[in-house]
Parts: C-alpha cells; sequence; structure tokens
C-alpha cells in the first residue's frame, strides 16, 4: 500500500503557505455596514427617531399616570377618613337612640313587675286563664268539660250505647274474616 505522499501526483505539492486568514466577523458587519450606510441610513435613522419618539410617548405616559394616581389616592384618603367619621358619628347617635328606647323598655317591664307584685290574686287570676286560653289540651278539655254539663244523661247514654253497638259490629265482621282466611 502506499502512503499519503507516495499516492499524491508528482504535480501536486503540499502546499506549505497558510490561507489568507478571514477577518473577524466584526469586522465584516462593521464594513458591511459602512458600504451599505448611503442605502439604509435613511430606514435607520427613522427607526430611531420613531424608537426615541415612543420612548419620550411611553415615559410622558407613565408619568401622567402616577400623578393621576397619586392624586386619586389623595382623594380617596382625604373623603375615606371623612366618611369614616360620618360613620363613627352615626354610630354613636344609634347607639344613644338604642340606649333611649332600652331603658323605656325595661322600664315597662320593671313597672310590670312591680304591679303584678302588688295584686298577687289579680296576678294569679290572669295567668291560669291565658294557660287555659292559650295552650291547646287544657284548652280542649274546658271545651269538653263544658259540653257535658249542658248535656243529659239520656243523651250520654244513648251515644255511648250507639258507640259500643258500632265497636261489637266491627269485631264481630273481624271474627268472620278471620275464619274465613282460615
Amino acid at each position: 500500500m502506499a502512503t499519503d505522499v507516495e499516492s499524491r501526483l508528482p504535480e501536486e505539492k503540499p502546499s506549505t503557505q497558510r490561507p489568507p486568514s478571514l477577518p473577524p466577523p466584526a469586522e465584516i458587519y462593521l464594513t458591511s455596514i459602512l458600504n451599505s450606510k448611503p442605502v439604509t441610513a435613511p430606514w435607520i435613522d427613522n427607526a430611531m427617531q420613531r424608537a426615541l419618539i415612543y420612548q419620550k410617548t411611553i415615559q410622558g405616559s407613565l408619568n401622567t399616570a402616577i400623578q393621576v394616581s397619586s392624586s386619586r389616592l389623595s382623594e380617596i384618603s382625604s373623603t375615606s377618613q371623612a366618611h369614616f367619621s360620618q360613620t363613627i358619628d352615626s354610630l354613636q347617635d344609634v347607639k344613644s337612640e338604642f340606649g333611649v328606647y332600652e331603658g323605656k323598655l325595661f322600664g315597662n317591664v320593671k313597672e310590670g313587675i312591680n304591679a303584678a307584685a302588688s295584686h298577687p290574686l289579680i296576678t294569679s287570676a290572669v295567668a291560669v286563664g291565658l294557660g287555659l286560653v292559650a295552650l291547646k289540651r287544657p284548652r280542649q278539655i274546658l271545651y269538653y268539660k263544658t259540653l257535658r254539663l249542658f248535656t243529659s244523661e239520656e243523651a250520654l247514654l244513648s251515644q255511648a250505647d250507639a258507640k259500643v253497638k258500632e265497636l261489637q259490629q266491627s269485631i264481630s265482621l273481624l271474627k268472620a274474616e278471620s275464619e274465613k282466611l282460615k
């Protein structure tokens, strides 16, 4: 097998010279920008001017927004203090009115208790009367007892006999049905 040196043709000689060095990329861009400056310069200048205009507009808008928000916050704080003090005043008024009504209520209750304690017979009669009228079971008992007072013994016996006959019939029917089922 032939080596690399032997396999080369006599015409080809290894070059001992280095290829020309390439300029660094930054230099390439700089030279290309300088060469194309007359063509692209108006576009770049226009873009730079617009960027500066936008920057000034944004900064102006930001400063205006900050001023407006700070003035609004100061207005809110001043009005909130006024509303807060007004609310506290109205709550104090409500508290004083509540105290007056509370005093009247407890004064009336106290007078009622004193009147009830000074007249125990009337108080107990009113309590029993309200108990009979207001509660359901005592009211029913009172009603049926009153009805019995006004009905005769004969009417009560005839009602009881009718109920007994009705119960006897229902019992006999149940016995007959139970015998049929057996």
